[in-house]
């Protein structure tokens, strides 16, 4: 007999105490950094959806969870607590999943500007790894090709217009932030959508 995850429909945006929080957008839009900064400010539990959808493996992002697991266990932490920010796109891994939070954000950058900070970020994370290891030289090679087309039109991976699809299908009020600019302007235009939220 499968496990009974018991969800919580009600929404929380007039309490002060609660708040349910998902920040989507395109590999390396710095939807983790503006979750951990969020975080960090706000006295929220930090998720990452990347930490549900693959399987700890010697290399990483190698195994994926099985889905049914992967909802268990992501729905069980969100759930146990009351002010929670998630990093990643979920909000296609179970049709309840929209009903679980109060407000979505989506992050975009221009694709020249993300992709070099992403392919820096992956210098940084596996250093000379990337050149010595060559499972992993070429599936960060594969990975790195996979997010720069996310602005295509005809992608059928992780795409923007897989993401505007689900802004337009949300019943929840969304914060879309585009462009490059600060992490503490993108900052305070969360804290400043969640203020008038609650207001």
């Amino acid at each position: 007999m499968g496990k009974k995850i018991y969800l919580s429909l009600f929404n929380p945006t007039k309490d002060p105490k609660k708040m349910k929080i998902v920040i989507f957008g395109a590999a390396g839009a710095g939807t983790s950094t503006l979750a951990k900064a969020f975080a960090r400010e706000n006295g929220y539990e930090h998720l990452e959806a990347d930490h549900y959808y693959w399987l700890k493996t010697e290399h990483p992002y190698e195994n994926k969870r099985d889905p049914t697991e992967r909802n268990h266990q992501f729905l069980a932490d969100l759930n146990s607590y009351d002010k929670v920010v998630v990093a990643g796109s979920v909000f296609n891994w179970t049709p309840v999943m929209p009903d679980q939070f109060q407000l979505a954000v989506f992050l975009w950058l221009p694709t020249d500007i993300r992709m070099q900070r992403l392919i820096l970020r992956e210098k940084q994370r596996y250093g000379t790894l990337l050149e010595t290891d060559p499972w992993l030289k070429k599936e960060n090679a594969a990975f790195i090709t996979w997010a720069s087309r996310y602005d295509e039109p005809d992608f059928r991976g992780r795409s923007h217009n897989q993401h505007q699809q689900w802004i337009g299908k949300l019943k929840i009020p969304v914060l879309e932030i585009t462009g490059d600019i600060s992490i503490a302007e993108r900052l305070q235009r969360m804290q400043e959508k969640v203020h008038n939220m609650r207001s």
